[in-house]
């Protein structure tokens, strides 16, 4: 049996059976074979050549088919002792692996596929059972691809040589025939049947014929089915009887040897062989031609046989006519012919030169169309499917791949722009891999000139290892595997990213991968992506640090957004050019040991290099990673700076950036001094008025600002009043700011002396129970014994307590109520930082969920048994939208209500803040002065937060957001007051994030660290604490900076700035005129009818409850105020009343009492001292003496 099963490995690896042939051929086989298992059954005499007759009888009857037979189908259908009976013809050791089956079952695909058993009987199938010529025959030029590819290719080199053969008889005809063909009776048609052709010429043809006939008898073996009528009906074997068969006639038939034979026919023939020989191509081929490119082939090949068969025919057509035309003058009128109407110049005078014509137009209008639709369909698809990548890009091109389930324009801008904010990228090029198409918008983006070139789209997925090689995924630089947003069930957008993240580890395992997920439990499966940002971790923790901390959502997204400070600079505001200017710092990292800012502290105090640097330099050095690899924030005193450590620094560039560094350094200074100016110009008219004593000290510390920026050593500081010999001051009543020295100093921290509440109950420890798997370890603020679940319900009276509002708790401090549509996993981190062990226990806020949950529905239990373990945090059912809801949770009385959306809605993409965004209106107008922080799921809806119509001034700013948009800002809405405020947050601007992470891997752990989702041992921590009028007599941010860093070892990095709007604020003319007379005649009914109505609905839902009606006050707020955050402030700007200074606090040991620490404690006056190693430079008070005289 093996020597006459065909060679396996040239079977066709697809099989097309289609449903209702399989069922077929399965009855009949399952017939056959069941009566004669039937019969030899009864008989008891089963004999295996009668089964090999059923076998053969089925084979003959099934050889006929086009199609290899699916193999697992005859595993299914193949009786045991059928089996049993082959595998005793196939190889011994074939036979050993079956046999210790023992044959008690039918073996499973696997095992026939491996023991050659169905292999051979599907080659017996589909090619006969005999290997004899035939067989061979099919083999070689069927079968196998190459030598099918190559007896193709020499077949049609066969046909366009005999083309061209035909165009040289043609230009070698002289119109001289033999002389029994020269009968001058003859007329003028007898040119068409007899032409003039030499001996060799014929010869030639004649052998080129010869090929041809051969080859079409063995094709007509091969392919031999029955039927010799269907063979005499083909269109192949038609033409090749016109153009091969006369010439091979005329080796027996003399006077035929000038007859007229159409060969250049033999195009068409030419032609169709061209398209089998693009199949083989692909078969044989592992690379994959483009299928646009095979149909501009195909349409091509067919133009130049319809032009070609129209030239050789008009040519020999005209033969018979009076306007003998050569060969290139037939070519001429066929092109003119095609393409317009004709121009005249050569004319056809014989009829059947124009009926051919007239039929060649027609085939033409019949023909090419269709190849036209066939490659305009293929172009299409491809287009869709984007650029192919697998001949890969240019010497020294790096790439990084974007992978996502669908692709939006702002996405992918913002995209771009980011990653190509970086020098180092400048270079690459982004390969964007999409299963969906893109949109119209998306596409236009991409035919920008900045991007076209840089920017390749490949439609496919990242499951599938064809479109991973077409994107070239193994030698990218990096992987960027997105979810999509828009989707209600984020678990869902995790669950395939997951999959895709393990499908490019499989297919390229060395590439780094940056993974965006939702859900924080999704980190466990993806843990070894290179980075991975989990959304609701940074956006739960950010916005429960903004309840706390004002505009620090605004402050972190700055941080995090790749700027040139360029924002608003040309704006008539003073704070826009303040805000924007500022908004350029960004987070570096550099070696001390390679760095002009920090390399002549080596050996000092972390504190004592982030006051100098800030001081000489504009740049705040906030965390160090030392040889442990471990970042910490602000470690204090107690970390002295070695050359090996890695610092981070918050500044308006980095340091490598600057070419020339004195130059660009004072460069950056004449900006922070123009910045500057704006402020100081505005408040030029508060300091007229003041007394002249305040003058005279204004004038001395410009004096002392001018001698210390002339100073040379960087170990000088700023004083209030000059010191004498002996260290006393020269006028008495002005505080001392204490020098920075080197040294590591104990921090006077100035404690209140209050004891601690619920010492008893409250521990620091880690959380007994997580919420997910992959929590990090952070000591909190825990309950020594576990709260009953009962008792988290604030709403619900239990047997433990029967309190039915928020405001019956009588809570020492302000609630914080946080509204989500859904629960999650991430609500875990918006407790943790609010919870972290650093926070004194009497400044911790009651957190209560308003949970919008169905009547009988819970949260998930491992949920309440983790916040159970948290000191006043509660639960209830609700919507921000129900008054009565919002009444019982604490309201009148809370410090701030968080509004995050986390299910998506299937409507217009950017209604999909429509409802979160009046309720949050209805909030504002019944509860002006409370505090809310929303989320929205687009930025650009911000604009419509706490709208006011007859807000003139925030009307305004919608000018100013389509200017930043036409100078390019990728933050056109920063100057919107809401968003400068930090009461809204989109959490696509945390995408930033991951987009810089290839750059800056340090910038996930390090803002993880900030938001106090991780913590580490001996790092700083994130708090803030309000400038009040007592506050003022420090004067400059750089002296405020000099007095944390000397006193207690803070480090301040901004500004959180609150100002009235007036003439000194604001410079934009307000458009009144058109408003007053409107305001005037609603003045009355704004202020009255509808505050009236809004407090009595919200009294009635107090009285209704049983409330304290006193609690609530309907009053509005200021609205002539505005805030903004100012980043990393210059040395010399004014601290000014009503400012909240953010600070990155000295580490808190975990064993320390939760004694609540004062937040100024940095700032209580006391008398100075000079530090041993600076001495407080000796010429300081002569310099100042010098200069005092001189102005005097």
């Amino acid at each position: 049996m093996d020597d006459r099963v065909p060679c396996l490995s040239r079977l066709p690896s697809k099989t097309t059976y289609s449903k209702a042939d399989k069922l077929r051929k399965i009855s009949q086989f399952e017939t056959q074979i069941s009566l004669k298992m039937t019969r030899d059954v009864t008989t008891n005499n089963l004999k295996l050549s009668k089964t090999d007759d059923v076998i053969d009888n089925w084979i003959k009857k099934t050889s006929l088919s086009q199609q290899p037979p699916d193999i697992t189908l005859l595993s299914d259908i193949i009786p045991q002792s059928i089996i049993i009976k082959n595998t005793q013809k196939i190889s011994s050791s074939s036979i050993q692996s079956l046999s210790e089956n023992n044959f008690e079952r039918k073996p499973a695909v696997a095992e026939c596929v491996d023991n050659n058993y169905l292999l051979d009987l599907a080659a017996r199938l589909q090619y006969g059972e005999e290997k004899g010529f035939k067989s061979r025959l099919q083999q070689y030029f069927l079968v196998n691809y190459k030598s099918a590819l190559r007896i193709r290719t020499f077949n049609f080199l066969i046909k366009v040589l005999s083309c061209i053969l035909y165009c040289v008889r043609v230009l070698n005809d002289e119109g001289t025939l033999t002389e029994h063909l020269t009968n001058s009776t003859h007329s003028d048609y007898h040119n068409l049947f007899w032409v003039d052709r030499s001996h060799s010429l014929w010869i030639i043809q004649t052998i080129v014929a010869v090929f041809s006939i051969f080859n079409t008898i063995i094709h007509f073996i091969i392919t031999y089915k029955g039927s010799i009528v269907r063979l005499l009906f083909n269109i192949h074997f038609i033409l090749e009887l016109v153009t091969s068969f006369p010439l091979v006639v005329s080796v027996f038939l003399t006077t035929g040897r000038e007859i007229y034979v159409p060969i250049f026919l033999n195009c068409w023939l030419a032609n169709g062989i061209l398209n089998a020989i693009l199949n083989d191509i692909n078969r044989a081929s592992s690379v994959k031609h483009s299928a646009v490119s095979r149909q501009y082939l195909i349409l091509f090949s067919t133009l130049i046989c319809l032009v070609f068969t129209g030239t050789c025919c008009i040519e020999h057509l005209q033969r018979a006519g009076k306007n003998k035309i050569d060969l290139f003058t037939s070519f001429y009128f066929i092109i003119v012919t095609f393409s317009t109407v004709g121009y005249g110049d050569v004319i056809v005078d014989t009829k059947i030169s124009r009926l051919l014509v007239v039929s060649l137009i027609i085939a033409a209008i019949i023909i090419i169309p269709s190849k036209v639709e066939t490659l305009a369909q293929t172009y299409m698809e491809q287009k869709r499917a984007g650029v192919d990548c697998t001949q890969g890009f240019a010497k020294g091109d790096n790439h990084v791949v974007v992978t996502i389930t669908h692709f939006e324009a702002d996405f992918l801008n913002n995209f771009l722009t980011e990653f190509y904010a970086h020098r180092e990228h400048q270079g690459f090029i982004v390969v964007l891999l999409s299963p969906a198409e893109l949109d119209n918008k998306t596409k236009l983006l991409l035919k920008i000139p900045l991007w076209s070139q840089r920017v390749v789209y490949i439609r496919g997925s990242a499951l599938k290892d064809e479109d991973l090689e077409r994107a070239k995924m193994s030698t990218a630089v990096a992987c960027f595997i997105l979810s999509a947003r828009h989707i209600n069930k984020k678990i869902y957008t995790d669950e395939h990213t997951i999959l895709r993240s393990w499908a490019v580890k499989d297919f390229a395992p060395h590439v780094s991968q940056y993974v965006h997920v939702f859900r924080p439990e999704t980190k466990l499966h993806i843990e070894h992506a290179e980075v991975i940002i989990c959304e609701d971790e940074f956006k739960y923790s950010l916005l429960g640090n903004n309840a706390i901390i004002p505009g620090l959502s605004t402050f972190i997204t700055l941080l995090l957004h790749t700027s040139r400070g360029e924002e608003g600079q040309k704006s008539l505001e003073p704070w826009h050019k303040i805000f924007g200017f500022h908004s350029g710092n960004e987070i570096y990292d550099i070696r001390i040991g390679d760095s002009r800012f920090f390399g002549d502290y080596i050996g000092k105090t972390f504190v004592y290099a982030s006051f100098y640097a800030h001081k000489n330099f504009g740049v705040c050095l906030i965390a160090v990673e030392s040889c442990d690899g471990e970042i910490k924030l602000n470690p204090g005193n107690k970390h002295i700076l070695d050359i090996d450590d890695r610092v981070f620094y918050i500044a308006l560039t980095n340091e490598e950036s600057l070419s020339n560094f004195k130059k660009d350094i004072n460069k950056q200074r004449k900006n922070m001094n123009k910045t500057l100016s704006i402020v100081q110009a505005k408040n030029l008219a508060d300091k007229e008025t003041a007394v002249k004593e305040t003058e005279d000290n204004q004038q001395k510390a410009r004096i002392k600002r001018t001698i210390l920026q002339k100073a040379k050593a960087i170990t000088t500081f700023k004083s209030d009043t000059p010191r004498n010999d002996n260290g006393n001051n020269n006028e008495k009543g002005m505080p001392t700011i204490d020098q920075v020295t080197g040294f590591n100093e104990s921090s006077s921290e100035e404690e209140d002396s209050s004891d601690e509440s619920d010492s008893n109950e409250i521990i620091k420890t880690y959380p007994p129970v997580t919420v997910y798997i992959g929590t990090a370890p952070v000591v909190c603020h825990m309950l020594k014994k576990q709260r009953a679940i009962c008792c988290l319900q604030i709403a619900e009276p239990c047997s433990h307590c029967n309190y039915k509002t928020a405001s019956e708790y009588n809570f020492p401090s302000q609630a914080i109520i946080v509204a989500v549509d859904k629960t999650s996993s991430g609500l875990y981190n918006l407790i943790i930082p609010l919870r972290a062990y650093y926070r004194p226990v009497e400044e911790l806020h009651p957190i209560i969920l308003l949970l919008e949950l169905k009547d009988s529905e819970t949260p998930n239990p491992a949920f309440l048994d983790s916040i159970s373990w948290f000191p006043m945090i509660y639960w209830m059912h609700g919507k921000i939208s129900n008054l009565e809801n919002l009444l019982k949770a604490g309201v009148c009385n809370a410090n701030s209500i968080i509004v995050i959306k986390e299910g998506y809605t299937d409507v217009e993409e950017h209604l999909a803040d429509c409802s979160t965004i009046i309720t949050v209106q209805k909030i504002h107008r019944m509860f002006p002065t409370l505090r809310v922080i929303t989320e929205l799921t687009h930025a650009s809806n911000m604009r419509f937060m706490q709208f006011d119509a007859y807000d003139s001034y925030a009307l305004q700013q919608s000018k100013f957001e389509k200017r930043e948009k036409k100078h390019g800002s990728q933050m056109p809405f920063m100057f919107r007051l809401p968003f400068a405020q930090g009461n809204v947050f989109s959490a696509n601007m945390l995408d930033r994030l991951l987009y810089q992470a290839l750059v800056k891997k340090y910038l996930v752990k390090f803002t993880r660290l900030l938001l106090g989702i991780e913590q580490t041992s001996g790092s700083g921590y994130l708090t803030s604490f309000k400038i009040n009028k007592d506050d003022l007599w420090i004067g400059t941010y750089g002296r405020l900076f000099q007095k944390l860093c000397s006193s207690c070892a803070d480090i301040p990095i901004g500004i959180y700035r609150t100002k009235k709007m007036d003439s000194k604020t604001i410079s934009l003319e307000m458009e009144k005129i058109k408003y007053e007379e409107y305001l005037k005649k609603n003045e009355f009914y704004r202020n009255n009818f509808y505050k009236d109505n809004l407090s009595k609905v919200v009294t009635e839902g107090m009285r209704h409850l049983g409330m304290v009606c006193d609690e609530y006050e309907c009053k509005y707020e200021d609205k002539d105020k505005l805030s903004y955050v100012i980043i990393n402030p210059c040395h010399d700007m004014e601290i000014e009343e009503g400012d909240l200074v953010y600070i990155i606090r000295a580490p808190v040991k975990e064993s320390a009492t939760s004694k609540k620490i004062n937040p100024k404690r940095g700032l209580i006056r006391k008398q100075g001292h000079l530090s041993k190693e600076t001495n407080v430079l000796s010429n300081y008070a002569s310099q100042y003496n010098e200069v005092k005289d001189e102005t005097h």
